[in-house]
């Protein structure tokens, strides 16, 4: 089932813009591994801030899907 096949168009842009969020602190996060042993302190806090917003954009995401989930049961 598409992820947002049952959503309104507010949630359907919601998790759009979530996905491409998500594609940008992927790309950021693997800059900040890809150099792990050199980081700054400032660095070092900036790549917690993007793990933690990461895991806030999965929780978000997965709330949508689930919601599409259920507007899918109502409409059967």
């Amino acid at each position: 089932m598409e992820d947002s096949k049952y959503l309104s168009k507010e949630d359907k842009a919601l998790m759009e813009s979530l996905q491409e969020e998500l594609k940008t602190l992927k790309a950021e996060h693997k800059e900040f591994a890809k150099n792990k042993g050199k980081l700054t302190p400032e660095q070092r806090e900036k790549w917690r801030q993007n793990s933690h917003r990461t895991n806030e954009v999965y929780i978000a995401i997965k709330d949508l899907r689930f919601k599409n989930v259920m507007e899918a049961g109502s409409k059967i």
